[in-house]
């Protein structure tokens, strides 16, 4: 059993560290000339949160939602820690091969271009894939009905995050942009 609690807290660290490298790659970032509405910002930014809280919460007090689904063994943890590790590494992979065009809102930035390398020649979106493997390998570490329903949550808010970066960018590269939207997916390589 100490090995189940450990590999929770190792993934908690994981989180910690894609915050920090996130925190840190900010700096320096372009001028932003245009951003997503406030309100559609807060609604996206609303849904993760709740997500965050329910794969975070120890215990919500409600006994269904914090009943454990998934065995507490070895290889279920190792294999929930393997996926978190993996969905983060890849997540910030995307993250510094965007650079200095990341923002952390729907936005444009000045002299932004169109990122057709690393994980970005496979996906169009790769941050939102690695963090929602991420999630999904967190979940499986700790195992109770509302970690596993973060996934479905996060999801939708990036679904919606994503529409709204859809349209910023083929408002800013035209043809370019919808080219590169019909060879490469959104989410999953070769699949969605």
């Amino acid at each position: 059993m100490q090995h189940t609690i450990d590999l929770r807290m190792a993934a908690d660290r994981l989180w910690f560290v894609l915050m920090v490298v996130w925190l840190i790659a900010a700096i320096g970032r372009r001028k932003t000339v245009r951003r997503q509405s406030h309100g559609t910002r807060l609604w996206q930014s609303g849904i993760l949160l709740l997500g965050g809280w329910l794969l975070f919460w120890r215990n919500t007090g409600v006994a269904w939602l914090d009943f454990t689904v998934m065995p507490r063994t070895n290889i279920v943890q190792w294999t929930g820690f393997a996926i978190t590790l993996a969905g983060i590494a890849f997540a910030l992979w995307a993250r510094l091969t965007l650079g200095t065009n990341w923002s952390g809102v729907v936005a444009l930035k000045e002299g932004q271009n169109l990122v057709r390398r690393g994980p970005y020649r496979v996906l169009r979106h790769p941050i939102y894939t690695g963090i929602l493997a991420g999630l999904a390998g967190t979940a499986v570490t700790r195992g109770s009905v509302h970690a596993l329903m973060a996934l479905p949550v996060c999801a939708f808010a990036f679904w919606l995050k994503s529409l709204t970066e859809e349209q910023f960018m083929v408002d800013q590269f035209g043809e370019e942009y919808l080219q590169y939207r019909r060879h490469v997916r959104a989410l999953v390589p070769f699949i969605l």
